[in-house]
């Protein structure tokens, strides 16, 4: 009860801000949550440092400490993203939300089965916006967390964000999904951290790991195209995405390819992550084995 009221009562806040007031706001709660969560702040420490590393930046001191700072910053606006994106209007999304090289995209994709496979980088939350306002429909599944009040509060904001995107708790997903790809629609899917446990073996900056094999699976087994692509925060309330087709040429070897295209979708998240480091919230949770204790090495 006392969970769904502070929901209920930072959504009625935070969505009627001026923009400039609820990045503010979300800047304030960032900088605290990254003092008072020790154990967070050295898991994200940890996976920046090897993100860092890889990409030629400094690791290490304080740069280091400011990119962890900024990184809480930016996972506190993705949640107050989370509570203003449903109220965007169609001139607000044409004005705020953009993707390279959409006129072409849009042609390609329009009754194109497409598997999407996207990180956890930026904001994927107002590309359901800029889908619904071209018309374009989607089926997005949705991780279930705990408390459930916060993943029924979490799947209706996103649900009420595009009439065109169906959001669908992923445990029931698999049907949706397919019968999404035989009309010839997308699927997005949200790929770079292995929530199962039964992901497949893949190196990612440098270092193993598994990632899910969702998206290369539902590709081959339902006839579509698989697409990587990301959602990038620019300025505050200004999101740019890009799209990249991934192909790969099939040996017949079912398995043997579904590991190829999952690597290869491993490879497109490290060059969008290194992007913006800081923007990549999948860093809040364990990605390599070795660094579930939050210990760079």
């Amino acid at each position: 009860m006392l969970l769904t009221f502070g929901l209920r009562l930072a959504d009625a806040i935070v969505s009627r801000l001026p923009a400039r007031a609820a990045y503010l706001l979300a800047d304030v709660g960032g900088d605290a949550w990254h003092r008072l969560a020790p154990r967070r702040r050295a898991l994200v420490t940890a996976n920046l440092a090897r993100v860092s590393r890889a990409i030629g930046r400094p690791d290490s001191g304080r740069r280091l400490r400011r990119l962890v700072r900024d990184a809480f910053r930016a996972h506190a606006r993705y949640y107050v993203e989370l509570l203003r994106y449903r109220t965007y209007g169609p001139e607000h999304v044409r004005e705020h939300i953009g993707i390279d090289d959409w006129d072409r995209l849009e042609g390609e994709l329009r009754g194109q089965a497409t598997v999407i496979a996207l990180p956890h980088l930026g904001n994927f939350e107002p590309l359901g916006n800029f889908l619904g306002l071209h018309g374009l429909p989607a089926t997005a599944p949705i991780e279930e967390i705990e408390p459930p009040g916060l993943f029924e509060f979490i799947m209706a904001r996103r649900a009420s964000g595009s009439a065109s995107v169906q959001v669908v708790p992923l445990s029931r997903a698999r049907r949706p999904m397919f019968d999404a790809l035989r009309r010839g629609e997308m699927v997005a899917l949200v790929a770079d951290r292995d929530i199962s446990g039964d992901g497949l073996p893949v190196t990612l900056f440098g270092h193993p790991t598994t990632l899910p094999a969702g998206p290369a699976t539902l590709t081959l087994l339902g006839g579509a195209r698989l697409m990587t692509a990301r959602v990038l925060r620019v300025a505050p309330d200004q999101f740019r995405g890009s799209g990249t087709w991934l192909d790969v040429e099939l040996s017949g070897d079912r398995r043997a390819d579904i590991a190829t295209m999952t690597q290869r979708i491993a490879e497109r998240f490290e060059a969008a992550i290194a992007e913006a480091p800081e923007q990549w919230w999948g860093a809040f949770q364990p990605i390599w084995p070795d660094l579930a204790g939050g210990d760079a090495s």
